[in-house]
């Protein structure tokens, strides 16, 4: 990174089983970049159970602070990238989706707007069952409040992943090209 560059965000949403973790995974070693983990996945296996609505807004803002400490940290020690698995605005849908309440969503997307690159990994594959997943179902869901925001907000940075991994990380690359 050159003298006053800083690091830039890329923001993977998208519904469950759509391959974010998997390409946060392997963008990193490619770009470099700093991981930010899926805040709500560690608070779940940490709890034994799903947050409750008055939860959503700490957990969201929890997984922003992540991302300043993660963007602030790669301008310290020179990594051009921080990759969030997933970012805040999948709180806010998970809040729409499961409790009627759309309150999170100005400051996610405020926060989303902020993103280099917002990922937005579709539903292109069979989904994969977890313990933590609530089926495929719930995935078409929490795609087609995506669907809403984005096309509600159309000077969101999104980029839409389609198709095998490989088609993903060529996708977010050229997507890069020229902001380095």
């Amino acid at each position: 990174m050159g003298e006053g560059t800083r690091a830039g965000l890329i923001s993977v949403v998208g519904g469950e089983s759509t391959g974010k973790s998997t390409l946060t995974t392997a963008l990193a070693p490619r770009l470099p970049a700093i991981v930010v983990g899926e805040h709500l996945r560690d608070w779940v296996d940490t709890h034994g159970r799903v947050p409750r609505a008055a939860e959503q807004s700490a957990l969201m803002l929890t997984q922003h602070e992540a991302e300043r400490a993660a963007l602030l940290r790669a301008d310290e020690t020179g990594y051009p990238w921080v990759v969030s698995d997933s970012g805040p605005l999948m709180t806010a849908v998970y809040s729409i989706q499961y409790y009627c309440d759309d309150s999170l969503l100005p400051r996610a997307l405020e926060w989303a707007a902020q993103a280099d690159v917002l990922v937005w990994c579709q539903d292109d594959f069979p989904w994969q069952p977890d313990p933590q997943r609530d089926g495929p179902d719930a995935r078409a869901t929490s795609q087609n409040i995506l669907a809403d925001i984005i096309a509600a907000n159309p000077g969101l940075p999104v980029r839409a992943l389609r198709g095998p991994l490989s088609a993903r990380i060529a996708t977010v690359l050229t997507a890069l090209t020229g902001r380095d």
